[in-house]
């Protein structure tokens, strides 16, 4: 007769250091955030707004894309809550806002001046 063979002792696989290396689109594990701020929320939405000028590469697709519509909603966004917050804000609030919105725009005119250049190369 055969002898038992003990069974080889398996160890739990850790799918998450499987899915990593595996999956490039695997998102990272959830991280701690800072508390939310008007200032976190007014940078967020300007590297959002960067993104659709092309300023900043589309981390979906890698490259500069232009956007210019959705730019344009993302500067209105955050003057209406520069806006509706009016009365509210610190001093230091204020001035990062106001500064945020002023490079927007002249960012968002090199941008649709860099849009029409390529345009018009194409």
């Amino acid at each position: 007769m055969s002898e038992d063979k003990k069974p080889e002792e398996q160890k739990p696989e850790d799918n998450t250091t499987r899915a990593n290396t595996n999956d490039p689109n695997h998102l990272p594990k959830d991280v701690p955030l800072p508390p939310p701020s008007l200032t976190m929320l007014i940078t967020t939405l300007a590297s959002q707004a960067m993104v659709s000028m092309g300023i900043f590469p589309n981390p979906a697709t890698g490259k500069s894309e232009f956007y210019l519509h959705q730019a344009t909603h993302l500067i209105d966004t955050i003057q209406l809550i520069y806006d509706k917050t009016a009365g509210n804000r610190s001093e230091e609030e204020t001035d990062t806002i106001e500064k945020v919105l002023n490079e927007l725009q002249m960012l968002y005119v090199a941008a649709a001046n860099e849009k029409k250049r390529r345009d018009s190369a194409a």
